[in-house]
């Protein structure tokens, strides 16, 4: 009985679905703990920054980033086990796989400590300035794109600024021509402490989920 071969593209595209069903397969592990370590550093950052709204930016990069981290870390120790290193010990030897396990992300908790201490707290006013500069040349880009005639003018202290903002960090934009003025606006109501402060936090959960990673595959998890 002569059988019809299968069309070149549904052949192609059932290739393709295996190479990638194998791929998910054999980096499972890898894939799933990047999941959680994402949720983990979300709930991070969240914790972070509630914390920041709730008691201050200097609590929240001392006392209040010891405390997401514990909580952080037992997030953690409960989706590692269940849904990425499919741990089965019972008894003794879980307790012992949980101990190795905070043992471990209490010192990469000292580290992520450490790191909001000194540049979320000691560098603050450095990374504020790095940050205000940022914001700067990106007003002043985004100027140019209007075209050679545009001129950006930031007036940050002949201004009051508004009731949301404190610490003066808006800014008044004049967009001008040859013909004057075409445009006056408030650009930025941002706070540049508070956004130096997020983006120390996010580099130091990168260095930490690596760390991590590294702790869960070659000692907390391993496989007798």
């Amino acid at each position: 009985m002569r059988t019809t071969a299968p069309l070149p593209g549904k052949r192609r595209r059932g290739c393709f679905g295996t190479i990638m069903k194998n791929w998910f397969i054999k980096h499972r592990e890898v894939l799933a703990y990047l999941v959680f370590g994402v949720l983990t550093t979300l709930l991070n950052i969240v914790l972070y920054t509630l914390f920041s709204g709730l008691f201050g930016y200097e609590a929240a990069n001392s006392w209040g980033n010891v405390l997401d981290n514990l909580l952080c870390i037992l997030f953690a120790y409960l989706t590692n086990r269940a849904f990425v290193f499919a741990s089965r010990t019972q008894g003794r030897e879980a307790l012992k796989e949980f101990g190795a396990f905070v043992t471990c992300r209490l010192g990469t908790l000292v580290l992520d400590a450490a790191i909001m201490m000194v540049f979320g707290n000691l560098l603050a006013a450095q990374g504020t300035a790095l940050v205000e500069g940022f914001m700067n040349g990106l007003l002043s880009a985004a100027a140019n794109w209007f075209g050679p005639d545009t001129v950006l003018h930031m007036a940050t202290s002949s201004i009051t600024p508004p009731a949301a903002v404190s610490d003066g960090s808006a800014a008044i934009a004049i967009i001008g021509g040859a013909d004057g003025p075409t445009a006056i606006f408030v650009t930025s109501f941002y706070d540049a402490q508070a956004l130096w402060g997020l983006a120390v936090k996010v580099f130091s959960n990168v260095v930490v989920v690596v760390l991590n990673y590294v702790f869960s595959k070659l000692v907390i998890f391993k496989r007798k």
